[in-house]
């Protein structure tokens, strides 16, 4: 009786360890489908606003659900509860040429009917161009091409509000400085990195303005940073493309970036 008595308790236990590697599996599904989901900024193309190495905090729910909020599965031909994303918002989104693996960050410049252009490096919407207030030069451990200008943009958002936040422009007659015009389709959005003579968006023809079905949702807020420092690799000094990240382990954490809401 004692041994049937163990036996029943033992398995008792497991039934109960069962039960909640199962409720925690379905809470981290509920959530990172629906709620929110960390995401790893990549690379530069968002400095100074986000630096390679700053892990955010995206809102899954912002701009209604779609396949992309819920790993990619096609269970959603378009999106539920669809909510228009507002220029200046900055939004994570599936690179429509590689959706499962790719995944981008970028702000929005452009949303349907807008009318986008880029002379001599200044953002145009609907033939307005955007303000400008000059900060001065600065440089980031972020990006290999150190030195800059950083600038104050202001444009309208639709709720005729101006949104305002930092660029970087670090290179005269870069290759994008001179695009347009381009008028977004109606159900897409036209997307432009905060670093903007290093980054691949929608002035490119190889992504141009995205569809709203791929987006996954809205950067609020980075959660922590590492401190990670881009370097030319030693083996090819001429080939910027050879850039490695490296960890600073010797200050690892960027610590003023910690909870830091992003605009």
């Amino acid at each position: 009786m004692a041994k049937e008595k163990s036996e029943e308790k033992q398995k008792n236990v497991i039934l109960e360890y069962a039960q909640l590697v199962i409720s925690v599996v379905v809470i981290v599904f509920v959530v990172r489908s629906f709620v929110f989901e960390p995401f790893r900024i990549p690379s530069e193309s968002m400095d100074p606003t986000l630096k390679t190495g700053d892990y955010v905090i995206v809102t899954k729910f912002s701009y209604g659900f779609g396949r992309q909020s819920i790993f990619d599965i096609p269970l959603i031909d378009d999106r539920l509860f669809w909510r228009e994303p507002k220029r200046g918002n900055v939004v994570v989104f599936a690179d429509p040429s590689d959706p499962r693996r790719t995944k981008l960050i970028k702000r929005v410049v452009g949303v349907p009917g807008d009318t986008i252009e880029v002379r001599n490096s200044l953002l145009y919407i609907n033939g307005e161009a955007a303000d400008r207030v000059n900060i001065g030069p600065g440089e980031s451990n972020a990006d290999l091409d150190r030195l800059g200008f950083f600038y104050e943009e202001t444009f309208p958002s639709q709720n005729g509000e101006p949104h305002s936040h930092m660029i970087w422009d670090k290179v005269e007659a870069a290759f994008f400085d001179n695009v347009g015009p381009y008028t977004v389709p109606e159900n897409h959005l036209f997307f432009m990195g905060d670093n903007r003579d290093s980054s691949k968006d929608s002035r490119a023809g190889s992504l141009g303005p995205v569809h709203r079905t791929y987006l996954m949702g809205r950067a609020q807020f980075v959660l922590f940073s590492l401190n990670i420092e881009q370097k030319m690799d030693p083996r090819y000094p001429n080939n910027t493309s050879r850039a490695n990240n490296h960890w600073n382990i010797v200050n690892p954490f960027r610590w003023g970036r910690f909870l830091r809401g992003i605009r």
